[in-house]
């Protein structure tokens, strides 16, 4: 499409959303040239329009809703934008008198926090009673959520925000609760169009009794359309116990997660992905200092976090010498086919007051930009920026730190899992259709009229008029 061809219906991508917005005071010469342009001249049009306006334009028709949501669509956008910003750290809320909840994420290249669009049904809200619900993993434009109860079978759903589209995993092969629940995303351009796929890994058992279950490793795969069974996790029962997503290293195919090892130690495990098999000689424990003079030195490994961040895997944790609590940020080399390893500290300082709360993640550390991880305060939501390729020894007070996220309305609660990762959304993830979701739209051959948004529309704008 050349830009000739836009001048000539007087339509530019820049100025859209204005004049789109005017439609409904009685400007309808632009509908009707808007609707003399191809479908497919259409899509390129609004793929241009930044998220914010693409937004704005859904509640001018049904004509401009129904081609947001359309495959075609996302696909134009994605080729412009194959992932639409980084957000990290993520905080929960949910709607007060609502069954939707939604995430604000912190964009540290613009400095700001963003608000997605919430998650709706078939995912429920989660309970206001608790604090604490649901194990939530995400990546590059997907989250798969765990809404099931301990108690319960998994309930497992995919969902991609930006497209509203929201897909329910078949049952696993083993019904349990697992403890760690890993997506991962792969998202390519290929010959003009973007393709995707993504699996999702479910681990473990967090229920009592259920030993038999507490080994059990599966896997799902979007182009298979179901779960195969994977070798047990190595060593003895509940091996892994804590909630988690893990850490995929990419470079290695391997599922990193923190566990015992077969020796009985707590320390780093490996899920070869590729090969569903566990590395059950692979021995590599948490990064250990010699004790200050003759100071005890105690590590609590229910604040032991993996993380990865511009390629590289780092463990978080926090350590108590005498009363002296500090935070701890090492860097896990690993070794191209070999068990080999490294760890390097890169981070320790001191925090103010006792050792943090375990009933939930108080602290948790994720990736903000190249090289730089925060360690995120989840309670008071404020945030310490460190880089990694500098000496953190300086002074506090040149280190960046996170603005407070803006004041909400809804509840803030916690996930099952501490969220250690960014989350890239993005309009080129498919999910697979449930076999009672709709058609997608087709354009009416007949014009239609402009429409008033509805009330649950507006609503649903305020929700997205941040991104």
């Amino acid at each position: 499409m050349s830009h000739s061809t836009l001048r000539d219906h007087d339509i530019e991508a820049s100025s859209l959303s204005d004049q789109l917005q005017r439609l409904s005071i009685g400007q309808t010469e632009i509908l009707r040239k808007w609707r003399s342009l191809p479908a497919e001249v259409q899509y390129k049009i609004l793929a241009h329009l930044p998220l914010n306006e693409l937004y704005k334009v859904r509640l001018v028709s049904k004509r401009f809703r129904n081609v947001v949501k359309r495959r075609s669509f996302h696909q134009a956008r994605a080729l412009l934008h194959l992932t639409e910003f980084s957000l990290s750290p993520l905080v929960f809320y949910a709607e007060k008198d609502s069954s939707r909840w939604y995430l604000r994420g912190f964009d540290y290249k613009e400095k700001t926090w963003r608000k997605l669009p919430p998650f709706t049904e078939p995912i429920p809200a989660p309970d206001p009673d608790l604090f604490k619900d649901f194990h939530v993993a995400g990546d590059k434009g997907l989250f798969c959520v765990n809404v099931g109860k301990a108690s319960e079978s998994e309930k497992l759903y995919v969902c991609n925000l930006l497209t509203g589209a929201t897909f329910k995993l078949p049952a696993l092969e083993y019904s349990r609760h697992p403890v760690i629940v890993c997506v991962h995303v792969t998202l390519a351009k290929r010959k003009g169009i973007v393709i995707s796929s993504f699996l999702v890994i479910a681990i473990g058992s967090a229920a009592i009794g259920t030993e038999g279950l507490s080994r059990k490793t599966e896997v799902y795969d979007s182009v298979k359309g179901q779960w195969e069974a994977a070798e047990d996790v190595p060593g003895a029962d509940f091996s892994l116990n804590d909630y988690q997503t893990g850490v995929y290293c990419e470079r290695l195919k391997l599922l990193l997660c923190v566990g015992f090892m077969v020796n009985g130690r707590k320390g780093i495990l490996a899920f070869d992905v590729e090969k569903r098999k566990w590395r059950e000689d692979w021995i590599c424990p948490f990064h250990q200092l010699d004790p200050v003079t003759e100071i005890a030195l105690t590590v609590y490994f229910a604040i032991a976090q993996l993380v990865e961040c511009s390629g590289r895997i780092y463990l978080f944790s926090e350590q108590e010498a005498g009363r002296n609590v500090s935070h701890c940020i090492d860097r896990l080399d690993l070794e191209s086919g070999s068990e080999g390893f490294t760890w390097t500290r890169v981070v320790k300082r001191e925090r103010q007051g006792n050792r943090a709360l375990l009933v939930y993640p108080e602290y948790t550390c994720v990736p903000v930009g190249e090289n730089k991880l925060c360690i995120f305060n989840t309670i008071e939501r404020t945030g310490v920026i460190y880089d990694m390729l500098k000496d953190s020894s300086a002074n506090t007070d040149d280190f960046e730190s996170i603005p407070l996220p803006p004041s909400e309305d809804g509840i803030m609660f916690h996930s099952l899992n501490p969220v250690g990762y960014a989350f890239e959304p993005s309009f080129g993830v498919s999910v697979p259709k449930n076999s009672e979701d709709p058609e997608e739209p087709e354009d009416p051959e007949e014009p239609e009229d402009l429409e008033e948004p509805e009330e649950s529309e507006v609503v649903e704008n305020k929700v997205q008029g941040n991104l």
